[in-house]
Order: structure tokens, then C-alpha cells, then sequence
């Protein structure tokens, strides 16, 4: 009766050991992590069904927030990520990461507000060549607004210098575009800047090497799905969030493990087919 009653107590605890904070399997982590752009009503430069993709209207966000919160979900950032996929920290037991593309202005006067006053943390990724020096009116956040979203418990990474499409650019402008952005980003906000968002979701093996190489330790793209391969570190996937989802839409994006329904606004991107690669290979470092 003891040999049967740990046989059966070894089984519950590997159970749980494999479903807390989303694991998936011995080979990947699942993790829904949200990808957003700009959260605000249609107007000039927002108005046509393909650009209202990248939109959210901020009363739908608000609705998205509190199902997340009265549904057990806890936001996490990249650094949660990377202990997880890297060291096997455990996560909470419905993670979720929600991203921002960009670093428009109404990231600032609109998402930090409604983040922060429910206790949640974004993840930000700015391009760093339109951020503004003072505080005059314009489309993307200030420094001092990036700095007070960092002091404030939230998470801004890297989205480049220029947001070009990575795979067109020379190998110098790559390294650049990687490296300087990372740089300033690091002297703004006085510690290690580890994540990037490829722009435009574009990537190849050769950006793949050039962003390990720079020193990220995750990278996000715009493949969808919600199983993070602990072997691809560096091919975070992500699922949009368009003007045009329900609430509905919404729960099944974030439970859907294949990603078939965030399919439907899915923006091909340039990056080719990944090729397999072979069992035990890997991108941990």
C-alpha cells in the first residue's frame, strides 16, 4: 500500500510540476504574450480596415485587462521569461505577457494609466531614434516618459534604432541598428536592456545569430502560437490584437495553443519557412 500510495503521490506532483506556470512539456513553455500597437479610437493615419489591425479602441483594452484579472491571469515580463526558458524558474500558474509596439504616445497616456492602476506590467518596445528629448506634443513617448514607465514597475526593451526590416539591411546597418539601440537604451534606464522585438516581424537565421551576438537573451516575433520552445529563445511567438476582436475573440487568442484563429489577422512576414533544427540543438546560452 505505500509502494501504490507513492507511485500515485509521484504522479500527482509531476502533473503539477509540468502544468504550473504554463509548462507545456519538457521542450516549451506555454505563454501567451499579446501583441499590441496602438490603443486609441480610429482617427487620421488610423482609419482603414489593414492599419486597424495594429489598433485597439481603449474601451475594448480596458474589457481585455479585467478578463484578464478575473480570470486568474498574471502579467509577467521579460526577465520572468527568460528565468523560465533559461533557468526553470517557475512561472505563476496563468502567465500572460502583454506587449506594445513602437512607443507611441498613447502607450504612455493611455495603456501605463490603465496598467498600472490594476497592478499589471506591460512590456514596451521602443525604437529609440523617434523617442522625443523634451516634452513637447508628438507621437511617440519622451525619454522621461520611458524612464517614469521603467521606475514604475514596467518593462521597456528594444525595438531597434530606425525599425527597419532586418533581413534588407547590410550587415554593418545590422549590427547598428542592434547594437546602438541597445546601448542608449541601457544608458536611458541604468541597467541591461535583454529583449528585442524584430520590426515588422522580419527575420532570418542571419538575425537570429546577429541579435544573439548583440547580447539579447529573447527575441519577440510575430509567428503565432502560444508554446515558447525553451530551444528558441530568440523566436518568441506572439498574438495580435486587432480593432475587430470580441471579447470572444479575445479568450480564444489567448487559450488557442496553435494560433489558428490569431491566423486570421496574420500579417505574413518576409521570414522564410524555419528549417528544423536538428534534436538537442539549441540557442540557450
Amino acid at each position: 500500500m505505500i509502494v501504490v500510495f507513492a507511485a500515485i503521490s509521484a504522479v500527482v506532483q509531476a502533473w503539477a510540476a509540468l502544468h504550473a506556470g504554463g509548462m507545456a512539456s519538457s521542450a516549451s513553455l506555454n505563454v501567451p504574450v499579446l501583441m499590441y500597437h496602438h490603443v486609441r479610437e480610429p482617427g487620421p493615419g488610423l482609419s482603414t480596415v489593414d492599419v486597424l489591425r495594429y489598433a485597439v479602441s481603449p474601451a475594448e483594452f480596458e474589457k481585455q485587462l479585467d478578463y484578464l484579472k478575473q480570470n486568474g491571469y498574471t502579467t509577467i515580463d521579460t526577465h520572468a521569461l527568460d528565468r523560465a526558458m533559461r533557468d526553470g524558474v517557475a512561472l505563476p500558474r496563468k502567465p500572460v505577457i502583454l506587449t506594445f509596439d513602437d512607443g507611441w504616445e498613447t502607450q504612455y497616456d493611455i495603456v501605463f494609466p490603465l496598467l498600472k492602476e490594476r497592478g499589471m506590467v506591460g512590456v514596451f518596445f521602443v525604437h529609440t531614434g523617434v523617442l522625443r528629448d523634451g516634452e513637447g506634443a508628438g507621437s511617440s513617448m519622451s525619454w522621461s516618459e520611458v524612464c517614469e514607465m521603467e521606475d514604475a514597475g514596467m518593462d521597456i526593451e528594444c525595438h531597434t534604432l530606425s525599425h527597419p526590416s532586418l533581413p534588407q539591411i547590410s550587415p554593418e546597418q545590422l549590427d547598428k541598428e542592434l547594437g546602438d539601440s541597445r546601448r542608449t537604451l541601457e544608458a536611458q534606464l541604468g541597467r541591461p536592456v535583454t529583449a528585442i522585438a524584430y520590426p515588422f516581424g522580419d527575420f532570418t537565421d542571419r538575425e537570429i545569430e546577429a541579435v544573439d551576438k548583440a547580447g539579447y537573451r529573447l527575441a519577440f516575433t510575430t509567428e503565432v502560437g502560444l508554446a515558447q520552445s525553451l530551444r528558441e529563445p530568440l523566436e518568441i511567438h506572439r498574438t495580435i490584437i486587432t480593432y475587430f476582436d470580441s471579447l470572444s475573440d479575445f479568450e480564444i487568442k489567448l487559450n488557442e495553443i496553435d494560433g489558428s484563429r490569431a491566423l486570421i489577422d496574420y500579417h505574413p512576414s518576409i521570414t522564410p519557412p524555419r528549417v528544423a533544427r536538428a534534436p538537442g540543438s539549441t540557442n540557450v546560452q
